[in-house]
């Protein structure tokens, strides 16, 4: 090990950490809380100014308090964000240009990686449980590399698809593999393990989702990661949405690209390398050092943990574009966002104090919990804030210019994730496109913290993580099924607007919750607005 650290430090530091964003978001927030704390500050002066009652004044004040931390720790990754944004665009082409030591890395470091004078051996795992996609498959298998076998891992409890992949690996024969397992134990990771433990014909593997399209050069590109330096474990292509066949696809999935243009680079120099479960090479001695995937339901994001405790790091490899289809519609991404926020409950659960111990920096800790606990932490925030509120009003408490700063700060924390989208979709997408993507993006993800808070609150009274398939079959929904599928943000809407005007006369201080869960069933019904598509073949 302290031979592999000797070479890392003369041939890896082109990618090399810093602290100094960081340093700058946390000194952006401070002043940013700061200023919430004198607002609470003025308005208890004004309070005891007034001769309210002694009594009154503490009770309001610790829901001020209350409210101003809570908002603050939202606004911590509201900061991040922006300056994960500008940073970009002020030295992006700065950071881009440090990647050149790998892409034109020198062919006798390539030759280094050979054994027995051959090309290292590569396998293809292509995760499956019931959503086939043939299409996708193919395009992967196009790879202009000559030593690599193509592995269906098939969960699939429908005949009808695993008659599909039957007939697929039949008529390539000798090209693909079928592997099935008796049990689902541990999902995705569970389906891998079973694979993969006590293996010893391969060197690398790459995960594949059903809907995945890699590149053809997407194995000789990803090689030069692991000829950079002998410390990669794992290297995380960059990733777009395909063009989709309805609106809702088409403006949605431009999160996707502009996730991995900015943030994700950011993070590869300033923060901690995320996962995000396919697009993704490993090399056998990093999953061999990791024990395997840990089979809980956000194996990815818990992997990556794994991986640096193991002494190997995770790199960001921009320029190897892959192609993923983001869910269909609402009805779809709700059940993704539910997995997903279950996952990260269960990860915050068995992996903070791992996380805590581990051997990552203090910035790169920071930015694992700010990514992760965010999901099932934000929505609870939320929650508590609207509860702190109503009770101020409920006491008579004068809502005034209060209500503008709750409104304001929930705006620009709306906002903050879609200033990465901006960035990278402003030159090249009409600005009505990019418009509707941003109301579009409000409706959805704000509607979505009624059902987030649910499933948090089942987390935490003991219901398991569930690995949730997200359904891939597009189809037309109906007023019927979109008012049903609204129904937990409608009432919420009802719930809390009714709570809030009957004690404020007054719909301001929760207006952006309200309105954006009154129109969840638009959103759902975007989806049947047809889109032109175009072919999504990879270049």
């Amino acid at each position: 090990m302290k031979n592999k650290e000797k070479t890392v430090l003369k041939t890896g530091n082109a990618l090399r950490k810093s602290s100094s964003v960081y340093s700058v978001v946390l000194g952006a927030w401070v002043l940013c809380s700061a200023f919430l704390l004198i607002t609470c500050g003025m308005i208890l002066y004004d309070l005891v100014q007034s001769g309210q009652p002694q009594g009154k004044i503490v009770t309001v004040g610790i829901l001020l308090v209350c409210n101003a931390l809570m908002l603050a720790y939202m606004w911590l990754g509201s900061v991040k964000d922006f300056m994960f944004s500008f940073l970009y665009l002020v030295f992006g082409k700065k950071l881009m240009k440090r990647y050149d030591s790998i892409i034109n890395i020198p062919k006798e470091k390539l030759d280094a990686l050979k054994k027995n004078g051959k090309n290292p051996r590569v396998l293809l795992l292509y995760c499956t449980c019931n959503d086939f996609n043939a299409d996708a498959l193919d395009e992967c298998m196009k790879q202009n590399y000559d030593n690599f076998t193509t592995v269906i891992l098939d969960d699939s409890s429908n005949e009808t698809y695993k008659a599909q992949i039957d007939e697929f690996a039949k008529k390539r024969k000798g090209q693909v593999c079928v592997q099935r397992r008796k049990d689902r134990k541990g999902f995705k990771a569970g389906n891998l393990n079973h694979y993969l433990k006590g293996r010893t014909d391969y060197d690398y593997f790459v995960v594949l989702d059903s809907d995945e399209r890699i590149p053809a050069d997407y194995i000789t590109e990803m090689l030069k990661y692991y000829a950079y330096s002998p410390d990669v474990g794992v290297v995380q292509a960059a990733h777009k949405a395909t063009k989709g066949s309805n609106l809702f696809q088409n403006l949605m999935g431009l999160s996707v690209k502009s996730n991995g243009k900015i943030c994700q680079v950011m993070k590869n120099f300033y923060g901690s390398n995320a996962l995000i479960g396919h697009g993704m090479a490993i090399s056998r001695e990093c999953y061999e050092a990791t024990n395997g995937f840990p089979q809980v339901v956000a194996e990815d994001i818990s992997f990556a943990v794994d991986v640096k405790n193991s002494g190997y790091r995770v790199l960001y490899a921009p320029n190897i574009l892959c192609k993923e289809e983001f869910p269909v519609n609402y009805l779809c991404l709700k059940k993704r966002q539910a997995k997903w926020v279950q996952g990260n409950v269960e990860f915050m659960k068995k992996y903070n104090q791992s996380i805590t111990d581990s051997k990552m920096t203090w910035y790169e800790k920071l930015d694992v919990k700010l990514s992760h606990y965010n999901l099932p932490i934000i929505p609870m925030l939320s929650f508590f804030i609207i509860v702190n509120t109503i009770i101020l009003g409920i006491m008579g408490f004068d809502i005034g210019a209060y209500s503008l700063t709750i409104v304001g700060l929930m705006l620009l924390f709306l906002i903050s994730p879609l200033i990465p989208d901006f960035f990278v979709h402003g030159k090249k997408q009409n600005f009505f496109k990019l418009l509707g993507y941003a109301f579009l993006n409000f409706i959805v993800y704000a509607s979505l913290v009624p059902m987030m808070i649910g499933t948090v609150l089942l987390a935490l009274f003991g219901k398991k993580a569930k690995f949730i398939v997200t359904p891939k079959e597009e189809r037309r929904i109906s007023v019927k099924d979109a008012v049903r599928g609204s129904c937990d943000s409608i009432l919420f809407a009802l719930v809390v607007g009714l709570l809030t005007y009957g004690t404020y006369f007054s719909l301001a201080p929760t207006i952006l919750m309200v309105l954006c869960c009154t129109l969840t069933p638009v959103a759902i019904l975007v989806a049947n607005v047809p889109v032109r598509r175009k072919t999504d073949a990879i270049k």
